[in-house]
């Protein structure tokens, strides 16, 4: 049985595909591809990033730049879409991105930690639990983590499930 703290589980194409397909349909939206991955490095997290997207209070993200450079993957660029997985790796909103920048970790800022929506929203709060979970990674995988690390910051809108219109 899978514990909180384990990795998070990849995505099923089989719930990943028909997800994509109804924003494509019910959006009328065509889009070439897309990326799928939890925003997390463990089940519990991944579910509870995945719910503050789909709730529309996380609007950014930051993944350190040698995710990409190490998975030779281009960095991401405004108007790519992710669809957003979960802790079990089930789909859980689609967002597209609207603005995407390099930052050193240093440079973070109370507007992006707001904007990332995690914790209680302050700057204090975020470098934290990220200075945390990357000197965990780095210790881990053998590379050096500080200051100067380049992050890639990637600001978006939820755009799948479409955010409910409020009571009136």
């Amino acid at each position: 049985m899978a514990r909180a703290d384990d990795p998070p589980a990849p995505g099923r194409a089989e719930e990943i595909e028909p997800f994509w397909l109804d924003y494509q349909r019910h959006c009328n939206v065509k889009v070439e591809g897309f990326a799928a991955t939890a925003l997390g490095p463990t089940r519990a997290v991944s579910d509870e990033l995945a719910l503050l997207v789909r709730n529309g209070v996380k609007r950014a993200h930051a993944t350190l730049k040698r995710e990409f450079e190490k998975d030779l993957e281009p960095l991401p660029a405004p108007g790519d879409h992710l669809v957003v997985l979960d802790g079990a790796g089930h789909p859980r909103a689609i967002v597209r991105n609207t603005h995407v920048e390099l930052r050193h970790f240093r440079d973070i800022d109370d507007e992006f930690a707001f904007t990332a929506g995690e914790g209680d929203l302050t700057l204090h709060w975020w470098l934290v639990a990220h200075r945390q979970q990357w000197s965990e990674q780095a210790e881990r995988e053998g590379f050096e983590i500080g200051e100067a690390s380049e992050l890639v910051l990637e600001y978006f809108d939820l755009v799948w499930p479409q955010p409910q219109a409020e009571a009136t």
